[in-house]
């Protein structure tokens, strides 16, 4: 197999190259390995940058004890112990959450956080997009399949986790299924 000459800022290449003996590799595997994996995500038509946020995300949720369960069964169980009056607890644990993964992961735009956790969370949603304007959020989250008591719950953690960031909920419509928040951000107001 023939090599090409690629170009890589120098303190890179030198970074790359003390990760590769530290693994007992040479440079030339572990470029190319790296190249392989980054392939893998654009075929997926997926962004190095966003498997990169997920997977902290999902690391730092996974050491705060947060788990995947099958959605049928996280469906069922909420049904059975959630009623409106009780989702302020999910507020709160969404704003604990908010709060650790701050501290946890400085380098997020608060933004930005919230975009990757309310994906990585909201497993099954079909939709989950975030509009930023001027201070103000609109966040919406559709999924045909969750139960009422699920779109509750993961309201109220998504309230609780803007909260955390400085961003107070102006208007709400939250039915099954469907999750639309206008926020504001408090030093705004």
């Amino acid at each position: 197999m023939t090599r090409k000459l690629l170009a890589a800022r120098s303190d890179l290449v030198d970074e790359l190259s003390r990760i590769a003996k530290a693994r007992n590799q040479t440079v030339y595997g572990f470029l190319n390995n790296l190249l392989e994996q980054a392939l893998k995500l654009h075929r997926m038509d997926a962004k190095i940058e966003d498997a990169v946020n997920s997977y902290m995300v999902i690391k730092n949720l996974k050491n705060l004890g947060f788990i995947p369960i099958p959605e049928e069964l996280a469906y069922k169980v909420l049904d059975g112990i959630v009623k409106r009056n009780t989702v302020d607890v999910f507020f709160k644990l969404g704003e604990w959450y908010g709060k650790v993964l701050e501290a946890q992961l400085p380098n997020f735009k608060p933004v930005d956080l919230l975009r990757t956790v309310i994906r990585e969370i909201a497993w099954t949603a079909s939709e989950v997009s975030i509009g930023e304007e001027g201070g103000e959020l609109t966040i919406r989250c559709i999924g045909p399949r969750f139960s009422e008591s699920y779109t509750w719950v993961l309201a109220n953690m998504i309230e609780g986790l803007a909260a955390s960031m400085g961003f107070n909920a102006t208007r709400r419509y939250i039915t099954r299924g469907m999750i639309f928040l206008n926020l504001k951000s408090s030093s705004s107001q």
